[in-house]
């Protein structure tokens, strides 16, 4: 054991003084906090100001859709949209809607120009025969703009359940009501607090999970296959057994990727005094310590089988364009576990949340959604858990015997057959 920390020291103090781990620990929050923030500040700076026409063949049918617009751009400008919309929506601007009840084609040819020569942003085609047929032509040149494209869909679409609503007598407060919508309120029997600030602590919890594993699983990779290329195993092998050193590298690989996590915690905690309470106090109502607690179970886990399998190729490899080519099939688990991560936050008690849970090479992952989601019964978790410690006993036995006689070999790539006799040899 004494010589399994010493190598873990050395490894651990190797990496964190290097300036990529400086690089990295300080370059990645800033790419996401860019990624969140910039584009919401770009679209709160302003979308500058948006002229339509509306044709329509009965001027009241065309004022009911210019009304329910310019309700749109007004309550998007006072934060009055949901939430959601109002995060997501790009900023529409000043909106301004003209009425032409004009239906012909020369005007509608008219029009068009003038889209195509930028002197209008669009024109809706709300004639009568546009309405019967239920398609209704919107001649635009951001005709990408899926979110606003809709969002002026839903609008005219309002516009014109009012139009019928008003036909049949209604007044202006019953059509009003009839509109006002009723919100479900969605609630864990755990009694956690928002969902939607679990979904977002959970899925946060989830990538962290998935990135340190990938990058530090594949740092052990390459640290083996540098030492390996250096020739430095073979000083290394006179003092210590192969399985003492990688065993030793796992664990000091490891320890650099938990004090990368506790940095970027502290990044986010520390800038206002009152945020480690601040940030208890939310995750109090919203996260429980049982969550936490199996966060680190199965990210210890997850980051020992796949280390152990980095540790592998790196000693079967030659080379970096080697180690590439494999690489990609030892984390392939990982990304699936990624991909159908957002079908498992929908049905977090499906029968393919059962069976990835329980299959090791995606378990840490998977299992670690459904407790925080959805506690599923005590026996699944203790299978998942009994299974990857079992798996991670077998692939450290078998790697290390892979690792004990692939450290040593240079030259041609081996091929399955050899290494076949390096695991029943070694």
């Amino acid at each position: 054991m004494h010589k399994i920390l010493i190598f873990a020291k050395r490894e651990y103090l190797e990496r964190v003084r290097t300036k990529s781990f400086i690089v990295m620990t300080f370059l990645i929050p800033a790419l996401a906090l860019g990624g969140f923030v910039v584009p919401s500040l770009v679209n709160r700076g302003g979308g500058g100001s948006k002229h339509l026409v509306v044709i329509s063949s009965d001027a009241r049918t065309g004022a009911l859709i210019r009304e329910q617009l310019l309700k749109l751009s007004d309550d998007q400008r006072k934060g009055a949209l949901p939430q959601q919309l109002q995060r997501s929506l790009p900023q529409i601007g000043a909106l301004t809607v003209d009425v032409d009840t004009n239906t012909s084609d020369s005007e509608r040819a008219s029009l068009s120009e003038k889209v195509n020569q930028k002197q209008l942003d669009g024109v809706i085609v709300a004639t009568k025969e546009a309405l019967a047929s239920k398609n209704v032509p919107f001649l635009t040149r951001d005709v990408s703009s899926f979110l606003i494209n809709s969002e002026f869909e839903r609008a005219m679409n309002q516009a014109l359940r009012r139009d019928l609503l008003k036909s049949k007598g209604l007044t202006d407060q019953e059509i009003e009501n009839a509109f006002q919508t009723v919100d479900l309120a969605a609630q864990s029997p755990t009694g956690l607090g928002n969902p939607q600030a679990l979904f977002v602590v959970v899925f946060g919890m989830a990538m962290i999970f998935y990135i340190v594993v990938l990058l530090h699983g594949i740092s052990v990779m390459r640290a083996v296959l540098e030492e390996k290329t250096s020739r430095v195993m073979e000083v290394l092998l006179s003092t210590a057994q192969a399985k003492e050193m990688m065993a030793g590298k796992i664990l000091g690989v490891g320890a650099v990727g938990l004090t990368q996590i506790a940095i970027w915690a502290l990044m986010v905690l520390l800038p206002s005094a009152a945020g480690l309470i601040a940030a208890a106090d939310m995750l109090k109502g919203v996260i429980s310590i049982k969550v936490i607690l199996y966060f680190a179970v199965f990210f210890l886990l997850g980051f020992a089988l796949y280390s152990t399998l980095c540790a592998a190729v790196g000693a079967m490899v030659n080379s970096d364009q080697e180690s590439q080519q494999l690489q990609f099939l030892v984390m392939m688990p990982m990304v699936i576990s990624v991909f159908i991560m957002f079908n498992i936050i929908q049905s977090p008690g499906g029968s393919l949340a059962l069976w990835a849970s329980l299959f090791p090479l995606t378990a840490p992952l998977i299992m670690f959604l459904r407790v925080a989601l959805q506690a599923p019964p005590w026996w699944q978790v203790a299978i998942s858990i009994g299974l990857l410690v079992a798996t991670i006993y077998g692939l450290v036995v078998v790697c290390g015997r892979i690792y004990r006689v692939g450290i040593l070999m240079y030259g041609k790539r081996p091929t399955l057959p050899e290494i076949m006799k390096w695991i029943r040899y070694a």
